[in-house]
């Protein structure tokens, strides 16, 4: 069975942090994939990952997210209507409460694919400007412009071969969160 691709998204950035640095994967719960009324009490993650950098002494709440569409949807964090889209409310105000602790970044990654030229772009943004964002576009999804302009972080990536191979050392030590 063929992974899927935000799958393979997460283990290119999982290679892709430096071997100084703790890195570590909250499981989903095999509920978490099948959204019904029956499994409404499954746990949700606040995040995907957690990236502890000693260097810095910073510790990284991070959601990624991977699309090979040209846009990202994300739910209303104040609407209490059922919500189907590909950023759910609770990962948003998970991030935004880890935001408020000292020394602690909570962020998405966002990985968009375009597999007819073979290319991938992804952006690092902290939740607290992806919320100024989401309440500035007037929209419930984004693109790659909307990041740029609400202040995303380019992460540098190289190809090998089939997998990319993404800077996480250079965007750890931009020291954009002092």
């Amino acid at each position: 069975m063929a992974k899927n691709s935000g799958k393979i998204f997460e283990q290119q950035f999982k290679i892709s942090v430096p071997d100084y640095c703790l890195l570590q994967r909250l499981n989903d719960s095999p509920q978490a994939f099948k959204r019904s009324k029956l499994t409404r009490f499954t746990p949700t993650n606040p995040c995907d990952f957690f990236l502890f950098d000693p260097i810095a002494r910073i510790l990284y709440c991070l959601e990624l997210k991977s699309t090979k569409s040209k846009f990202m949807t994300f739910e209303d964090i104040d609407s209490d209507e059922e919500q189907n889209k590909l950023i759910h409310k609770h990962q948003i105000k998970s991030l935004l409460s880890f935001a408020k602790v000292k020394y602690v970044v909570a962020g998405f990654f966002f990985n968009f694919r375009d597999e007819v030229h073979g290319m991938e772009r992804t952006y690092f943004q902290d939740a607290t400007s992806f919320r100024k964002m989401c309440l500035s576009i007037n929209k419930f999804s984004f693109n790659e412009m909307d990041l740029i302009l609400n202040g995303a972080i380019k992460i540098e990536g190289k190809k090998k071969r089939v997998n990319y191979v993404w800077d996480i050392d250079k965007f750890l030590t931009l020291k954009q969160y002092e």
